[in-house]
C-alpha cells in the first residue's frame, strides 16, 4: 500500500482493506482534529484569565469553560469535516448538504459530550474527588499540564468514537453510496 493509496484508497482494495484504510485515516485525521481542538482550548485557557462562575444544583462552575469548549469545537468541527470528507469517507455527495448534516451531528455531540460530559467530568473531579481542575500534574518545557487538560483528553477520546459512528452511518453515507453506485454504472 502506497501513501497515496492510504490517503485516497484504491480500486484494487477489498472491502476489508478499504474498511481498514478508513479506520486508519479516521484515526490519523482524528488525532489532527483533536490537536486542533486542544490547541484552541489551551490557547483560550492561557489568554483568557477571566472567570464567570455560575451555580448549577449547588455546584459552582466557570461559564468561560463552556465558551472555551464551544470555540475549540468550532475549529475542530471544520477541520474534521474537510479531512473526513476528503480522506476518510471520500464522499462525492453534495458538499453543502453534507456540511449541514455534519454540523448538525457535531452540534448534538457538542451539547451532549463536549459541554455535557465535560461539565459532568469537571464537576465530578472537583466536587466528588476533591481535586481542583487547576491542580498542576507536571510541567514540560514551561507548559503547565493541569487536571483540566486530562479531563479534556478523556472527553476527546469519547467524542472521537461517537463522531465516527455519526459520520460513517449518517452524514457521509449517501455520498459514499453515490461514489460506489457510479463505479457500478461504469462511470
Amino acid at each position: 500500500m502506497t501513501f497515496k493509496e492510504l490517503l485516497y484508497g484504491s480500486e484494487r482494495f477489498t472491502p476489508k482493506q478499504e474498511k481498514t484504510r478508513m479506520f486508519a485515516m479516521y484515526f490519523f485525521t482524528g488525532i489532527f482534529t483533536m490537536l486542533a481542538n486542544l490547541i484552541c482550548f489551551v490557547t483560550f485557557d492561557k489568554l483568557v484569565t477571566a472567570h464567570w462562575n455560575v451555580t448549577i444544583i449547588r455546584w459552582s462552575f466557570d461559564l468561560f469553560l463552556i465558551l472555551n469548549q464551544t470555540i475549540a469545537w468550532l475549529a475542530a468541527t471544520l477541520t474534521a469535516f474537510f479531512t473526513n470528507r476528503a480522506f476518510v469517507f471520500r464522499s462525492h455527495g453534495n458538499v453543502l448538504l453534507e456540511l449541514l448534516g455534519f454540523m448538525a451531528a457535531r452540534f448534538a455531540t457538542l451539547v451532549t459530550i463536549e459541554i455535557g460530559l465535560f461539565t459532568v467530568l469537571v464537576m465530578l473531579l472537583e466536587h466528588n474527588v476533591g481535586i481542583s481542575s487547576e491542580v498542576l500534574l507536571f510541567e514540560i518545557f514551561g507548559f503547565d499540564f493541569i487536571w483540566l487538560y486530562v479531563v479534556k483528553i478523556v472527553n476527546s477520546i469519547v467524542l472521537v468514537a461517537v463522531n465516527y459512528v455519526l459520520s460513517r452511518w449518517i452524514v457521509f453515507r449517501r455520498g459514499m453510496k453515490r461514489k460506489d453506485g457510479d463505479k457500478d454504472n461504469g462511470k
